[in-house]
């Protein structure tokens, strides 16, 4: 099914098989990310690893960037990390269940940053990720 959202024609598939038949021969066509403004006048003509097209230097990039931000040593000093996120998603839900639509973000992400430097300050979380 074809759809317009606005200036752009969306397709939406509703099977595993027929996204795999769409997908698969035109990886490279949906693997780009769009080139936004605020990316690309902050962060030097979209040339960071998350808002750099898919192309040769996203590739070059990705073989220097991965094996420092993956490897074990490095996921194991985020877990602090994980846990505070997992706490905030959890408090989100909450409130959501309690509150019905409205949540207040402000609380949740000042409580979230306070937890964090909690755990920065009170030596609970990995100094090789500060």
């Amino acid at each position: 099914m074809l759809l317009r959202l606005g200036p752009l024609p969306t397709l939406v598939v509703s099977s595993a098989n027929v996204a795999r038949e769409v997908l698969q021969p035109q990886d490279h066509a949906f693997a780009n990310r769009p080139a936004l403004a605020i990316p690309r006048w902050l962060l030097y003509g979209c040339t960071d690893i998350a808002f750099a097209p898919h192309d040769a230097y996203w590739r070059g990039v990705r073989t220097i960037v991965v094996p420092h931000l993956l490897s074990p040593a490095r996921v194991s000093a985020y877990r602090g990390v994980r846990e505070e996120v997992a706490e905030l998603v959890r408090k989100v839900e909450q409130q959501a269940h309690e509150g019905g639509v409205v949540v207040r973000s402000s609380d949740l992400l000042s409580g979230f940053a306070k937890d964090m430097n909690g755990r920065i300050v009170l030596g609970r979380f990995d100094s090789c990720c500060v």
